[in-house]
């Protein structure tokens, strides 16, 4: 899609996005657990009756901090958060999508594996992104920010990926905990895949990518703030996203992947609701362009066994009636 947006006001967006990064983690840095100290109270509660999604006194003073500091600088811009309450008003066609802390519970046990992330979209299209997560030796951690067409830059330096041309059955990926319920590696491909790992935090992950740390990420169960920012990051550092088709219109050669495109196939400007933009993100497979149709040929989803079941009966019974 064209972007009908200058390109400096993409890139002050994209400096925007870093500055408010980097104090974010500045903040999260002062909630996380010191192993020397005595470990403050997070007030945890949970969103779930089951006690599976929690949420910390940090997730929600960064939230704040953030959108009072975008409705400052920009306040016709739409703001859609984690932990945003709002689902049916009506939207801007910029938009600021927020995730104060991905990977709460890492962080609630004093794993440094943690990330804010803030994505940018226009009309449904990432446009730019910023990424905070902590880092040995560097205080309080980096931030990985890119815009569209703009190339992707580490604390406010290019960052240059290493190119990677082939799959290296020795690098490392992450995984989701779902991958072996839900998907399956070629059977001749499984040997060839790297060694997998499972970070615990959806932008985390997608930012080792970006980095050329990880060969590539595979993302289910997530959400619009989870990925939107990490989207711009891999693409702009010489990556691609592809989204599980899911039996949309959009295919790609394997019939089981496509490009990632709008969040919003069909954008109306004033009448989008922030409800559109809160409904899960299909599985994603992020890497870099050499390698991601590689992937996606030998990254299959697992057909749902109870749709299995059913076109078994199906079947049998159509045979029946013959």
């Amino acid at each position: 899609m064209n972007i009908p947006l200058e390109k400096d006001f993409i890139v002050n967006l994209q400096n925007d996005a870093y500055e408010l990064a980097m104090s974010a983690g500045r903040l999260l840095q002062m909630y996380f657990r010191d192993p020397l100290s005595e470990s403050q109270d997070l007030k945890v509660s949970y969103k779930d009756s089951k006690g599976r999604n929690p949420v910390t006194m940090a997730d929600k003073d960064v939230q704040d901090f953030l959108s009072e500091e975008i409705i400052k600088r920009y306040p016709g811009h739409g703001i859609v958060g984690e932990e945003s309450d709002s689902t049916e008003d009506s939207i801007p066609d910029i938009v600021w999508v927020l995730d104060p802390l991905d990977g709460t519970r890492n962080f609630m046990h004093g794993f440094p594996c943690y990330a804010s992330s803030i994505g940018i979209m226009y009309k449904g299209f990432p446009i730019a992104g910023a990424i905070f997560i902590p880092w040995p030796n560097q205080n309080p951690g980096i931030v990985i920010h890119a815009s569209r067409n703009n190339g992707c830059k580490i604390n406010n330096k290019p960052l240059e990926t290493p190119v990677i041309k082939e799959i290296d059955p020795n690098a490392i990926n992450t995984i989701p905990g779902s991958f072996a319920g839900r998907f399956k590696f070629d059977s001749q491909f499984s040997s060839k895949s790297g060694e997998s790992r499972m970070g615990g935090g959806i932008a985390y992950e997608m930012s080792l990518v970006a980095l050329g740390i990880t060969e590539y990420a595979v993302i289910s169960g997530s959400h619009l703030w989870d990925v939107l920012a990490g989207i711009v990051l891999v693409n702009e550092s010489g990556g691609s996203s592809l989204m599980q088709n899911a039996g949309n219109s959009l295919k790609s050669d394997t019939g089981v992947w496509s490009e990632f495109g709008a969040v919003v196939e069909n954008w109306e400007s004033g009448k989008t609701k922030v409800s559109d933009l809160r409904r899960g993100v299909s599985p994603l497979l992020l890497a870099q362009s050499d390698i991601i149709n590689t992937l996606a040929a030998n990254i299959q989803l697992k057909e749902n066994p109870i749709k299995k079941i059913a076109k078994s009966i199906f079947s049998q019974n159509m045979i029946a009636i013959y």
